[in-house]
């Protein structure tokens, strides 16, 4: 994902497209910016300026919003050039998800922190989708083969599994374990600048979602808010269910974030479980947690945090 997608995702959010429109609005914005032969290296107020003169008012652009069905008003708007940026963007910042879930995706943010603060890795974040998701599933691997204190009376025996570490189910796919779940959250971390993702080099990877390039995985500005506050306090857990879980990202990263993606893949594929899977086969069931019932909180990104 580009980084300036997330100006176009943002709006695409506001205008309350479906996921296959949202994908299409930003298809056809980016098609008309790029055949005006501008180039952008920051998000700032000048490219949301090429976006409001140039982008939104093409006829293309237009022509794609009355047939997806958006109101006149809203496209007079974008004819116009006078989109209100301020309503768009005004929750750019704001991380809304239940209680349960900020504790599971900040789990997340502190994988891609501990990447980032190991010196070997020699690089900052994850370098790759790839590898972002083959260390959640060795973190969850790792939960799930150690024994629980007390009796499990779970019908399969996932270990601490059961009880901590990520939700994400892993399937066999063509480059090993992979889980759509996570892919889905890493979307919506980045949209809620959680995480950055940006174009490393024009290297493909095995990642079925890494084919033309390699993206690097690093901490937003809203991740670094949420990790300068809680960081520490992860680390000092005396609960077994969060101990367990962080010391089990900290090994992870510590025995495999330094390693390249070839000897990663090399590593992963060697693994029993993968070997004997064939495609979409269950590889590793994910910890059960419902958010539905969850209380809401907001984040934002001065790190203040209110309820829903």
């Amino acid at each position: 994902m580009a980084r300036h997608e997330k100006a176009l995702l943002r709006v695409s959010q506001w205008l309350d497209l479906s996921r296959s429109g949202r994908q299409e609005f930003i298809d056809t914005a980016q098609r008309v910016s790029s055949s005006q032969e501008t180039t952008y290296t920051r998000y700032d107020e000048q490219y949301l300026q090429h976006l409001q003169q140039d982008v939104f008012t093409h006829d293309e652009v237009l022509r794609y919003l009355e047939e997806a069905g958006i109101g006149e008003d809203i496209v007079q708007d974008f004819s116009s050039g006078e989109i209100p940026f301020d309503e768009v963007y005004q929750s750019w910042n704001e991380i809304r998800y239940s209680v349960n879930e900020i504790l599971d995706l900040t789990m997340l943010l502190k994988l891609v922190h501990s990447c980032s603060e190991n010196p070997e890795t020699l690089s900052q974040g994850i370098d790759s989708r790839y590898k972002f998701q083959k260390l959640v599933y060795l973190v969850n691997q790792e939960l799930a083969d150690q024994n629980q204190l007390d009796r499990d009376t779970a019908p399969y025996d996932h270990g601490k599994l059961e009880r901590t570490g990520f939700r994400y189910t892993y399937r066999m796919r063509s480059s090993g374990p992979f889980a759509k779940a996570l892919e889905e959250d890493k979307r919506r971390l980045y949209a809620s600048n959680l995480i950055d993702e940006e174009v490393m080099a024009k290297v493909e990877t095995p990642e079925i979602n890494e084919e033309k390039c390699r993206y690097r995985i690093t901490l937003g500005r809203s991740g670094e808010v949420v990790m300068d506050r809680f960081a520490s306090q992860l680390e000092a857990m005396e609960t077994e269910v969060l101990s367990d879980w962080e010391e089990a990202i900290d090994h992870v990263v510590l025995q495999f974030g330094h390693m390249t993606v070839e000897e990663l893949h090399e590593y992963i594929m060697d693994l029993d479980p993968v070997k004997k899977a064939e495609d979409r086969d269950l590889l590793l069931r994910g910890r059960r947690v419902k958010y539905d019932s969850e209380p809401w909180i907001t984040i934002s990104a001065g790190g203040e945090i209110g309820h829903v």
